[in-house]
């Protein structure tokens, strides 16, 4: 049987359609690849612009993942330049697509979550910003298990958030379950456990522990001189951290050596 006109148009259309939703999808992750490179190197006016130009093209397809996932990469970037108006934007038109996402516990809608976490957290409006890192960290661990680093990570942000708020008990069990998890997954001596070791150092000089700081500070400086070797310009704030620990401790010689060592570093 023939085919009529009309029903060839449909077809061709049809076919039409598809190989430019193809294409616009193609153009889209491209844009996400540009952008991710212009973020790595620190390029963020040129970051925002393919972010942009992404979500465009994802909006246009309904890629609701992929579009929510460009909106976090825009306010993750204004929030760290400091314009939270504009973070929040996008932040909140990436919340929007949660009533179109097949799964309610999504790990790109932990991502918004977290994303506005920080936001909040870097106003100061404490009680929104655990409500958001509580939230991601509820789905993470429903996804993922205890056993991960996101779920790591998350525990970690919200220690910082309890830090902020001198709530000293909180943030050191949130810390310390990061630090397990990482331990568990990567062992005592590897890169992402250092993240771990700075937090607490950090944590216990807020309490001004500083002999339990100083601890935590050369965990992380051994650490990282076992990753990148001695005399790494990066361990010049490691250096830094133990020398300022020890001026709280009116040890002016280790406090003077370790400032001798960080300054070195720079030069």
């Amino acid at each position: 049987m023939l085919i009529n006109m009309p029903g060839k148009f449909f077809i061709y259309s049809l076919f039409l359609l598809m190989f430019l939703n193809k294409l616009s999808a193609q153009q889209g992750d491209e844009y996400i690849r540009l952008a991710d490179n212009y973020k790595k190197n620190s390029k963020t006016d040129s970051a925002l612009i393919f972010y942009k130009k992404a979500s465009l093209e994802f909006q246009d397809l309904k890629s609701v993942e992929k579009l929510m996932n460009a909106y976090n990469q825009i306010g993750v970037i204004y929030t760290r330049k400091d314009e939270y108006d504009s973070s929040a934007v996008y932040l909140k038109r990436a919340l929007a697509k949660r009533p179109f996402l097949s799964d309610t516990n999504n790990l790109t809608l932990a991502t918004t979550y977290i994303s506005l976490g920080v936001m909040y957290g870097a106003q100061d409006n404490i009680e929104r910003s655990l409500f958001y890192h509580n939230k991601a960290l509820a789905i993470r661990v429903l996804k993922l298990g205890e056993n991960s680093s996101d779920v790591a990570t998350s525990y970690g942000n919200i220690g910082n958030v309890y830090l902020r708020t001198q709530d000293y008990d909180r943030s050191l069990d949130a810390h310390l379950k990061a630090m397990a998890i990482r331990e568990k997954i990567y062992g005592k001596t590897s890169v992402e456990i250092a993240q771990s070791f700075i937090c607490l150092g950090n944590l216990y000089r807020e309490k001004k522990d500083y002999k339990n700081s100083s601890e935590y500070f050369n965990k992380a400086l051994e650490n990282k001189i076992l990753q990148l070797g001695q005399g790494h310009k990066e361990l010049s704030k490691y250096y830094k951290n133990l020398s300022d620990v020890y001026y709280l401790q009116s040890d002016k010689k280790n406090g003077d050596l370790y400032k001798d060592k960080a300054e070195g570093l720079k030069n």
